[in-house]
């Protein structure tokens, strides 16, 4: 949006408002970070992701790429929603996360 408001649609196309939505703050740079990416093991997820970790590297050549399904199995074939203690884990070994689902 032009103002800087975020708007966020549910699968139902009902906004929500941000002041519903537990955001984490936005970095000013991926210079230097850990770039966690995320796949829930649908099919090309992990092509998508790897590509985009090649981009990132390419454009930011001093960060480094966490692939959670390589290093945290259990953070990849889960249902839905992963467990508190693997998103707690993913959270404090990544910077930023990029996660990529579809059917």
């Amino acid at each position: 949006m032009a103002n800087g408001e975020t708007v966020v649609y549910s699968p139902a196309s009902m906004a929500i408002p941000e002041k519903d939505l537990d955001v984490a703050p936005r970095v000013k740079s991926l210079e230097g970070k850990k770039v966690g990416l995320w796949w829930n093991s649908k099919s090309n997820g992990d092509v998508l992701l790897n590509r985009i970790g090649e981009l990132l590297r390419q454009k930011y050549g001093n960060i480094e790429i966490i692939k959670f399904w390589e290093t945290d199995a259990r953070a990849t074939n889960v249902p839905l929603e992963l467990s508190p203690e693997v998103l707690d884990r993913m959270a404090r070994s990544a910077d930023v996360i990029i996660a990529a689902t579809g059917d």
